[in-house]
């Protein structure tokens, strides 16, 4: 299975470094949601590393696309741009891993 980047040029550039050979740089929202259906026909791609800002910019169509999907594959991970992470949102993975573990893990309470 492969990683893809899907993010600002900056983030594209820094994953190109690090031996990442399929990064996109979508301009609009519109070739952000193309691309990101093209990725998920695509049944090699396992991992998509995508840029926070632009998974907001698109927030509604990646629930939508998660909750009809039947396949585990691609997982879509968000990440910080250079500006830094999101204030106030809620981690995606903390929900599935609270989800599937039965507990919060993450939680300082213990």
């Amino acid at each position: 299975m492969k990683v893809v980047v899907v993010g600002d040029k900056d983030t594209a550039i820094g994953f190109s470094l690090a031996g990442v050979n399929e990064v996109y740089t979508p301009e609009n929202d519109r070739e952000t949601k193309k691309t990101i259906e093209k990725l998920f026909m695509e049944s090699d791609v396992g991992v998509i590393l995508m840029s926070e800002r632009l998974a907001e910019d698109i927030r509604g169509y990646l629930d939508q696309k998660k909750d009809t999907m039947k396949e585990v594959y691609p997982v879509i991970v968000e990440l910080p741009d250079k500006e830094g992470p999101i204030e106030d949102k809620e981690d995606p993975l903390k929900g599935k891993i609270k989800k599937a573990v039965g507990i919060d893990i993450t939680s300082q309470d213990r």
